[in-house]
């Protein structure tokens, strides 16, 4: 009997220390992200997150899980419990975020979704989600989920890669090549930024409802630097666009760093500043030696300086005779920050030294980039001088100094070059878009010689520039041949000018020769002046000396050539053969107002000119003060 007592007393010790123990289990409820409609059939990731306020530890050894609620272990979701990870560990206090995939049932319909902890073979336990209401709603005929893929997200221009998009089929329709379903590039929409819009099914392949599709395809970077967005969606070619869209990735293309010289490197991007650099291989370089830059763009946003004998050119193009322009993406491009702000005329100097050579590159002063900068304040201030701040370049003091095989373009203002110093070859050179007509200050010439003695200025086309042209300050025995002027989309103050700067002392073309030459105003009469010779039409001054000036061709020009304060007794303007066509018939309008206007204008009364025998009909207006 006392046996039996005894058994029934140990029964109920181990009965009160289990409920003790079991006891010890609790949680609260913390959070959840759970859509409130799907589509039958639909899977979706949610997550429930809930804190342990017991004193055990959860473990999944221990059997500690989250199970379905609204009814108790309910498979509606498609399974009742959800699983900790094998060695997780949720300390007293600690929470645990359970995220995992529900799959809507088959029937349309409202159903609850709700969960609590549950210590498996047990006792459930603590608090239960809140319950959520669910709207599964009829599957579609078109739909699709996005499921994965596998994008890099950094390349460079023009690279290749391999990657995947993943979709699920959640319509009804099965989707097959002969259906003509695809995948469609979106960011924006058909866009080609990565080769192509489409991704094709493979033929006689087929994706059922509920099954998924891997698209793998190679895509091309674009050529230009910059982020770029991948995104793809589904469609039924011809009849909708359907389902999620990928999540949009941004790719990074970037130019890898490429070596300038031993130890030396630079991103050549066109937004990387790489003028540092340069300037250290530059320093370097012994002088008399060369500089070979590969192609490509380069950032400058400090100035690059040359004080010795020196040759920079594009890698590969040494004894090249087609320039830059004609060579498509084959030069270096040195193009101007928008950050560069320097009174140091230009980003790129060759000064007090001799037997410099520019050959093949292209100097890109980015204008348009740099508008609303403080060099294009400093431009438009009107302040005498000021227009130093637009310069793309300089050779200044600079003894047989060479430009050849390039372009200069797009400068912000004053001009592409600035070139001083005698025996200057300039050959085959590319000066276009610079400055700005239409904005008092941000003119721009083209070339500006100060002044060349025996300079060879050959075979260099000018284009849309805003300023004048081609102009000189002083040259004697000067070469200035078979250059093209043409002004199709912007006007200009002059095509061609002899001038003297307003200085003091008279530009001096004793010996010079100008022929050969062509400028090309357009129908628009793009040019106030076709060739102007002396200053006296834009400012007072000593008459510029000598030059000769015969077989040239002006076509459109309002004025088509003008000689107002050129020659002296001693050493006159030689002026004949030339050929005007299309004059502006009577008058034109210039910054002075409307003005009378002709083929061939002569002020003999500030000008002495040996025409040789020339019997061209001239007039003889005078043109002060009319830029």
């Amino acid at each position: 009997m006392l046996r039996s007592f005894l058994q029934v007393l140990a029964f109920f010790c181990t009965l009160f220390l289990g409920i003790t123990a079991n006891a010890a289990d609790n949680a609260t409820y913390v959070s959840q992200s759970v859509p409130t409609v799907l589509t039958s059939g639909e899977v979706r990731a949610v997550s429930v997150t809930m804190r342990n306020t017991g004193t055990t530890v959860w473990t999944p050894a221990g059997e500690y899980k989250l199970g379905s609620q609204a009814p108790q272990d309910t498979f509606t979701w498609g399974d009742n419990r959800v699983y900790m990870a094998p060695g997780e560990a949720i300390p007293v206090n600690g929470q645990k975020t359970f995220t995992f995939n529900i799959t809507a049932p088959s029937a349309p319909g409202t159903y609850t979704f709700q969960w609590r902890m549950v210590h498996d073979g047990i006792a459930w336990f603590g608090a239960q989600s809140p319950a959520v209401s669910i709207t599964v709603q009829p599957r579609p005929a078109l739909d699709s989920q996005f499921v994965s893929q596998s994008v890099p997200t950094s390349l460079t221009p023009g690279q290749t890669a391999s990657v995947s998009v993943t979709m699920r089929n959640t319509g009804t329709n099965v989707w097959t090549a002969a259906g003509q379903y695809r995948l469609g590039s979106q960011a924006p929409q058909d866009t080609f930024t990565w080769g192509d819009s489409r991704v094709y099914m493979v033929s006689g392949e087929a994706i059922a409802p509920n099954a998924q599709k891997t698209f793998t395809f190679t895509i091309t970077a674009p050529a230009t630097a910059g982020v770029y967005t991948f995104q793809w969606k589904m469609l039924q070619e011809y009849v909708a666009w359907f389902g999620a869209q990928s999540p949009a990735v941004s790719i990074t293309v970037s130019q890898p760093a490429v070596t300038l010289c031993p130890g030396e490197s630079g991103i050549l991007d066109g937004t990387s500043n790489v003028g540092p650099a340069l300037q250290r291989c530059i320093n370097v370089t012994p002088p008399g030696g060369t500089l070979e830059l590969p192609a490509g763009t380069y950032g400058i946003g400090t100035l690059v300086s040359i004080n010795k004998p020196f040759t920079l050119r594009t890698q590969g193009l040494a004894g090249s005779t087609t320039n830059c322009e004609g060579l498509g993406n084959a030069c270096a491009v040195l193009k101007a920050l928008p950050t560069f702000s320097a009174s140091t005329g230009g980003f790129i100097a060759a000064e007090a030294t001799s037997n410099v050579t520019f050959d093949h590159l292209v100097l890109d002063g980015n204008r348009v980039a740099r508008l609303g900068t403080a060099a294009a304040s400093n431009c438009a201030s009107g302040v005498p001088g000021a227009n130093i701040w637009g310069f793309n370049a300089r050779m200044s003091d600079c003894a047989s100094c060479r430009f050849t095989n390039s372009v200069s373009k797009n400068t912000l203002c004053g001009t592409a070059l600035e070139f001083r110093g005698n025996d200057g070859t300039l050959v085959n050179n590319v000066f276009r878009s610079n400055g700005q007509n239409s904005q008092p200050g941000m003119w721009a010439d083209g070339l500006t010689i100060h002044a060349s003695d025996r300079a060879l200025v050959d075979r260099n086309a000018f284009i849309d520039n805003s300023d004048v042209a081609l102009i000189l300050g002083s040259g004697r025995q000067a070469v200035v041949t078979n250059n093209s002027i043409t002004q199709p989309g912007q006007v200009t103050f002059a095509g061609l000018m002899l001038d003297n700067f307003n200085n003091s002392f008279p530009g001096d073309f004793t010996g010079a020769i100008v022929t050969g030459n062509t400028i090309n105003c357009s129908s628009a009469r793009n040019c106030h002046f076709g060739i102007n010779l002396g200053p006296h039409a834009w400012y007072s001054g000593n008459n510029i000396l000598g030059g000769s000036v015969y077989g040239n061709t002006v076509v459109s020009a309002r004025q088509g050539i003008n000689v107002d304060g050129a020659g002296t007794a001693a050493a006159p303007l030689l002026l004949y053969g030339n050929t005007v066509t299309s004059p502006s018939p009577g008058s034109a309008s210039f910054l002075c107002g409307t003005h009378a206007t002709s083929a061939l204008n002569i002020n003999t009364a500030d000008s002495v000119v040996n025409r040789n025998g020339d019997t061209a009909p001239m007039t003889s207006f005078e043109w002060h003060d009319c830029p």
